[in-house]
């Protein structure tokens, strides 16, 4: 992938940023935190600290635009990164282009945490899968950071409430903040996809130092696009924390021979199932159905489960053995998303069910890739090429779960003993 980064810009945000760093650098003590919670009384807020960006983010030249504007500035200004993932699909929501200009930058010295947010939407032993795999990686930590939807099917993973894993990761980060005993605050920049959460997770960890009451430091919406610029907030004097607008972060084009139109609409189909579009973006819906019933379609169970939350009892393939259109027929008369002369608005139910989708009223989720049989851990290097880094992985993972004192938390064990809500309803 190529490294274009727009130098022209004199006007960089990020003189800002290091202005506001210089000037809070005289405020900071060294007193030593020990990873106690803040007792803060004032309201925590978010400062603006970079110019709003408005990303178009179907095009490949906007979403590079956005990963040189944004992700460089919390790259640079950052120690420590929590890049959020969607538990739902953390490879889809997973850069290795993005972990591996991490690791390299200033000379290794930064640390990366990866965050697996919305674990209220699959069950525990996907959880626990998951978990198990990303920490072949980097330390990684599992989070509910805000409540879920009005009717979304959600389990209950017993510990792991909102307030228990944001309070041991706030505990985490201040600890090694503490730990670092500089005469500044660490900066912990949070990135990823839009919509996955990046500012739930600020106003869950605020939410801790406000005794608990809910935090708006970070504005939210269930919609992409609510942060559009990059907001510092500071958590107390040894730590600050930077909310950045989500990144599409690019990708390398495919090499099959595939147009440029079908490029785009694949493209834009998995940005809709990432809820990383906001629907202003959403020139059609329709393929987005197409391949989420051909990932549900995978598992007989949840397919069922799709057909059951809009009373369809079986679909008939039209044309070619297209089953989006009777589906999609189907949703519209159902919820009445109907045009002129009773005829089905096919787009208007689509865009239904990828709210349905998005607020996790239906359920749905990606399995881990299967573990090799050796230790060794596969990761992209510079050129693109795959890069076995093995034991020096699972020591690096070692030593920056210890720095944190993330070692031993949440088991092997615990993230099996959850249950639907629906199961405890029934």
């Amino acid at each position: 992938m190529e490294e274009d980064v727009n130098d022209e810009d004199s006007a960089n945000p990020m003189a800002a940023l290091l202005a506001s760093a210089q000037a809070r650098a005289a405020e900071y003590d060294a007193a030593d935190l020990r990873g106690d919670i803040a007792e803060d009384d004032e309201e925590t807020e978010a400062v603006q600290i970079s110019q709003t960006m408005d990303t178009d983010y179907r095009s490949p030249e906007s979403s590079r635009k956005a990963f040189d504007k944004i992700f460089k500035q919390v790259l640079d200004a950052a120690d420590v990164i929590l890049y959020v993932l969607d538990a739902r699909d953390p490879i889809g929501t997973r850069s290795k282009e993005v972990e591996r200009q991490i690791m390299s930058a200033a000379s290794g010295s930064k640390r990366l945490i990866l965050v697996l947010n919305k674990i209220d939407l699959i069950p525990p032993p996907v959880l626990q899968a998951w978990l198990t795999y990303l920490r072949r990686y980097f330390p990684t930590v599992p989070l509910r950071a805000s409540t879920p939807a009005s009717n979304a099917h959600t389990f209950d993973h017993k510990q792991f409430t909102i307030r228990n894993t944001s309070e041991t990761l706030l505990r985490s980060l201040k600890s090694y903040a503490a730990s670092k005993q500089l005469k500044r605050s660490i900066a912990v920049g949070v990135i990823g996809y839009p919509n996955v959460g990046k500012s739930s997770v600020i106003n869950a960890l605020t939410s801790r130092l406000n005794k608990g009451t809910q935090s708006s430091a970070c504005p939210t919406g269930a919609e992409a696009g609510v942060t559009t610029s990059l907001r510092e907030v500071k958590v107390d004097s040894k730590l600050k924390v930077l909310d950045s607008p989500g990144i599409v972060f690019p990708a390398s084009p495919d090499s099959d021979g595939q147009s440029k139109q079908r490029r785009r609409t694949e493209h834009e189909a998995r940005l809709i199932l990432l809820n990383a579009l906001p629907p202003s973006q959403i020139v059609d819906p329709l393929p987005a159905i197409k391949l989420l019933l051909e990932r549900l379609s995978s598992s007989p169970s949840l397919y069922e489960k799709l057909l059951e939350q809009y009373g369809i009892s079986a679909l008939a393939p039209f044309a070619h053995g297209d089953t989006v259109t009777d589906f999609l027929v189907q949703v519209a008369r159902k919820r009445g998303r109907l045009g002129k002369g009773g005829v089905p608005n096919l787009s208007s139910a689509a865009m239904a069910v990828i709210t349905d989708w998005r607020d996790g009223r239906i359920q749905g989720w990606t399995e881990p890739p299967k573990l090799p049989v050796s230790d060794e851990v596969v990761m992209t290097g510079e050129s693109g090429q795959a890069v076995s880094t093995g034991a020096d992985q699972k020591q690096i993972v070692k030593e920056w779960a210890a720095e944190f004192k993330l070692d031993g938390l949440w088991g092997d064990n615990g993230a099996e003993a959850g249950t639907t809500n629906d199961e405890m309803q029934a």
